[in-house]
């Protein structure tokens, strides 16, 4: 019994070892791209988060190596976040138009579209296509192969998933009593880090040929944790419009006046969206389940 359980245990380590190969490569396709430089970007922000997530299930609590590679990882998830929100911007500039009838001006539009493109080329011409980036992620994914992946233990999984299920639920709480938009945005990064955890224990379950029943109820509770993420997202977005709008009040008098507009109809616009869809049945149902059951 102990040699079948020590073979599975490898086997699942060396399932997440692939896993986290396969993202780093992903990562390095997306930051190679030249076209589609912003959908791209979304694309490698994904991969650091997958890759972050796959570093907790090594070292439960961290080691020191693993504490800086995932501080490595933050790093460059930090390093487009900037570009990241003034994309954001320009797209939930057009969902206000048509959804809210914003008056968008086209001096608006404008500086929201020249806002995003200027921080874009300043951060090519900082680093030409990316290359420091793709040397980093270079080293990165040679320290990431190295790391103990054998050792890693279905039971450890299980352990983190129940961590993150906590964290979860202690965020749940604390958005719907404070309904700050910190709080939500806390919210949704914890859920979503539940998600990866669950999506990539579940396929690597599979890989290694791991009892189905756990694999499945864990990718279940991952879809039902999307819908979730994505409703808390938006409310993520109209923020981060907000907060560019605010950025370009000094030099766009129709940002300054539309962004005084919406914080008047804040409250509105955020039951309008984002809490009213958090009240839709997707929400209910995981709400109402004890999610203390994911890391079983």
């Amino acid at each position: 019994m102990t040699v079948a359980r020590n073979e599975s245990d490898l086997t699942i380590g060396l399932a997440l070892r692939a896993a986290a190969v396969k993202e780093c490569r992903s990562l390095q396709r997306s930051l190679a791209l030249k076209k589609q430089r912003h959908e791209n970007i979304h694309r490698a922000r994904k991969s650091c988060r997958r890759l972050r997530s796959l570093l907790a299930f090594v070292a439960p609590p961290p080691t020191r190596q693993v504490a800086a590679l995932d501080n490595a990882l933050r790093q460059l998830l930090r390093g487009f976040s900037g570009l990241r929100d003034a994309h954001i911007a320009k797209r939930t500039a057009k969902s206000l138009a048509s959804a809210h009838e914003a008056r968008l001006t086209p001096a608006l539009l404008d500086a929201l579209r020249n806002h995003s493109t200027k921080l874009l080329r300043d951060a090519l011409k900082a680093d030409p296509d990316w290359r420091r980036k793709r040397s980093k992620v270079e080293r990165l994914t040679t320290k990431l192969q190295s790391l103990p992946w054998q050792d890693v233990t279905p039971s450890q999984i299980k352990e983190v998933i129940g961590h993150s299920a906590k964290r979860v639920r202690k965020a749940r709480k604390k958005a719907m009593d404070e309904r700050t938009p910190d709080a939500f945005h806390r919210w949704r990064r914890r859920a979503r880090k539940l998600r990866y955890e669950l999506e990539l224990a579940s396929k690597a379950r599979r890989a290694a040929s791991m009892k189905n029943a756990r694999s499945k109820r864990y990718a279940e509770r991952a879809k039902k944790l999307l819908l979730v993420t994505d409703r808390l997202g938006w409310r993520q977005d109209f923020q981060v419009f907000l907060q560019t709008l605010d950025a370009l009040a000094d030099t766009c008098a129709d940002a300054a006046a539309l962004s005084h507009a919406l914080k008047r109809k804040s409250s509105d616009l955020s039951s309008q969206t984002a809490l009213s869809t958090l009240k839709g049945k997707a929400l209910r149902a995981y709400v109402a389940q004890d999610s203390s059951h994911l890391g079983r």
